[in-house]
């Protein structure tokens, strides 16, 4: 049948737009994106190898054992002098006591007793103090030429060493006379009175 034109007095029927696309769901809503691809992975470098251990040095030829040594010596005094023997210093000793027991007979023998007495008593405490301090030596070491002097450095003694060395022999005799005998032990050849005192006792050679 052929195709009849339209009816001028019918209006135009107008074009129907699109179908719109319906709305997303909710679960299309909340879907989750895609992950990110994550990038490649560096390529796998081995680390370097460790160095090597230092080689030991190879060992010397052995070492001999030192050869058997002395002990070192103890300090001296000064060149031409020797520290006081013991049996030197003990003859001295009784010399002096001799010469102390001869002024006291002598006093007995002139004086009364009491002033004897006193006489022997200060003769006793000024003899010893008195050589050492003015001379260096009492009469008894001069016989072996040998001087009381200071242990540091070898000079003259001082009044308050002669009284703290005169003090000493008292003290020596406490123990067993222990302090004479210390001179035996001390590589100075002193005994407990020098050691109070700071001195010891040198002889010329």
């Amino acid at each position: 049948m052929a195709d009849q034109p339209p009816d001028p007095a019918q209006p135009p029927i107008p074009d129907q737009p699109p179908a719109a696309e319906p709305p997303p769901t909710v679960e299309q809503a909340v879907q989750p994106a895609a992950p990110a691809v994550p990038p490649p992975a560096p390529a796998f470098t081995a680390p370097p190898p460790p160095p090597l251990p230092a080689q030991p040095a190879p060992p010397g030829p052995p070492v001999a054992p030192p050869p058997w040594a002395l002990p070192p010596e103890p300090a001296g005094p000064a060149a031409g002098l020797a520290f006081g023997g013991a049996g030197e210093r003990l003859v001295a000793y009784i010399v002096d006591y001799l010469l102390i027991f001869a002024i006291t007979i002598l006093c007995l023998l002139t004086f009364f007793l009491i002033i004897t007495v006193f006489i022997a008593i200060a003769v006793w405490f000024v003899y010893f103090p008195y050589f050492w301090k003015t001379r260096g030596q009492t009469p008894g070491l001069r016989l072996f030429n040998m001087y009381v002097v200071r242990d540091s450095d070898g000079g003259r003694i001082s009044w308050g060493q002669a009284i703290l060395r005169f003090i000493g022999y008292w003290i020596d005799g406490l123990v067993f006379y222990l302090g004479f005998i210390w001179i035996f032990i001390d590589s100075r050849k002193r005994c407990w009175h020098d050691l109070i005192a700071g001195t010891v006792v040198v002889k010329r050679i």
